[in-house]
């Protein structure tokens, strides 16, 4: 398998997994490595006089608990292409721990292919568990919006140290500069594998400082654990902790700042016997994937207790959102029953509509999950952008055979709180009913370069090849990445 052929692949693994997973960018990488390869790299390249550049991202928002939301970029197919691209080359520059007082969790690859992070994760607690039995004290923290507070030239000066290549190194620095109009912070993505890999190992400088004298220090990105049995050593390393990251513009979350003694802090008596057996099994579904995703196929059978238990929290009405996430991680058999419940979770924990959509996909009664997605389009007075998303996936992969789905794609695209990017879901779609062939059409001769008009692009490659054609004709003179992308399609 060639390199483009591994990298590939990859994306189209993480892309399950990402917050936004627009088609649109595979399908160029697939079709395309090539011509990205040389756009970034000979087009682009290290130059600051180059004849092209990475240009300024779209701000989207993906949905956090209750109405707060997670701020950061959805990448055009240049940039995605390049991120993936520079840390996959680099790949085996990023290694694990090598003292076991010290370890960081996650995020890194072995043999060639990345450690699931779900795995990696219960590493993690199993490592913090055993801590807490060893020692008397453990203080936790993590980073306030760690990856909205990184600075790009911390992160450029950072990688030039892992860098093969000066070419490496100057790209590397150019892109997070003009991914962010210049910008000194906020330019990490979020969601995606190869910034989590950066973002993670970029702050091994606070795990290898031998300022530290805790006797364990245990790290999943920017979560932190300190273990001692002299609280003294902890408050002590807690400053100077405070005071490295503080030399990164970085500073600690006072809100989920936690000290205590290990053992209590540790054992939860709290959880009775049927809902520990269904934790477990959750994490059986997610350690065996690396988190919830589109192709997983994993067989959990429910006891009677435990399908009894999961109805039983549907219908209360103190169900909160960890009894709805899971909910929909093991009642997928029991689609049909659930259903009903679906504009009430969807409604309560908008943070949960990726996982609602891939439930969705387990569903056979589509009519009445047409009938739903309607009327909660209807009802909610406040959709976030991640909805809107999620439900265009959902009529994309289950509707659109569905006498409402010219309706609701109506609906999601005129939606007054419809963006670029969830619109962007829509105009994708390959198919030529329901209006889309004209609401491409309509972008793809503007000339304008943004995701209304590079989905729209993509989405015609199930027009008839010469109206395609020359419709993608208008789209190219708008821009240098147009030209690129309907070079791309045009191939087909």
């Amino acid at each position: 398998m060639s390199t483009f052929e591994k990298l590939i692949a990859l994306h189209k693994e993480d892309l399950a997994r990402s917050i936004f997973p627009l088609d649109t960018n595979h399908y160029l990488l697939e079709s395309g490595a090539d011509e990205l390869n040389d756009y970034v790299y000979n087009k682009i390249g290290p130059s600051e006089t180059a004849d092209a550049s990475f240009i300024t991202q779209q701000r989207v928002y993906a949905s956090k608990h209750g109405l707060n939301l997670r701020r950061t970029q959805k990448l055009d197919p240049v940039s995605e292409f390049f991120i993936y691209d520079i840390v996959y080359r680099h790949r085996n520059n990023f290694r694990p721990d090598f003292s076991v007082s010290r370890r960081n969790f996650g995020y890194r690859f072995l043999n060639g292919s990345p450690i699931p992070a779900s795995a990696s994760y219960k590493d993690y607690k199993d490592a913090i568990s055993e801590a807490a039995f060893k020692y008397k004290f453990f203080l936790k923290f993590d980073i306030a919006n760690y990856f909205n507070s990184v600075y790009h030239h911390d992160l450029a000066s950072w990688f030039a140290e892992y860098a093969e290549s000066d070419n490496d190194r100057e790209i590397f620095g150019k892109f997070f500069r003009q991914i962010n109009a210049g910008r000194s912070v906020d330019c990490l993505t979020q969601g995606i594998l190869p910034t989590k890999i950066l973002g993670s190992h970029f702050l091994k400088f606070v795990d290898n400082s031998p300022k530290i004298k805790s006797p364990i220090l245990l790290r999943f990105m920017d979560d932190f654990y300190l273990f001692s049995n002299d609280q003294r050593t902890l408050f002590d390393d807690f400053i100077i902790i405070q005071k490295l990251l503080g030399e990164k513009c970085l500073s600690v979350n006072p809100s989920k700042t936690e000290f205590g003694e290990s053992i209590p802090a540790f054992v939860d008596t709290s959880v009775d016997s049927v809902r520990l057996s269904l934790l477990k099994r959750k994490r059986i579904i997610y350690r065996s994937s690396g988190g919830l995703e589109e192709d997983e196929d994993v067989d959990v059978v429910l006891s009677e207790a435990e399908v009894s238990y999961l109805l039983s929290l549907l219908d209360s009405k103190t169900m909160d959102e960890e009894d709805a996430e899971l909910i929909l991680a093991l009642m997928r058999e029991s689609g049909n029953d659930v259903l009903k419940h679906l504009s009430h979770i969807l409604a309560r924990f908008p943070y949960l509509s990726r996982n609602v959509a891939l439930f969705c996909d387990h569903i056979s009664d589509e009519s009445a999950l047409a009938d739903l997605l309607v009327e909660f389009l209807d009802a909610q007075d406040i959709i976030a952008e991640y909805q809107l998303f999620w439900i265009a996936r959902i009529v994309e992969k289950k509707l659109l055979g569905n006498p409402k789905a010219a309706d609701l794609v109506t609906r999601l695209y005129e939606h007054r709180s419809a963006t670029k990017i969830s619109r962007a879901k829509i105009l994708e779609i390959p198919s030529k009913r329901y209006g889309l062939s004209e609401l491409r059409a309509e972008h793809l001769r503007s000339g304008s370069s943004d995701w209304l008009s590079w989905s729209s692009a993509v989405g015609s490659r199930c027009e008839v090849k010469s109206s395609r054609n020359h419709l993608l004709g208008y789209f190219a003179n708008g821009s240098q990445i147009n030209k690129l992308i309907a070079a791309i399609i045009q191939k087909k």
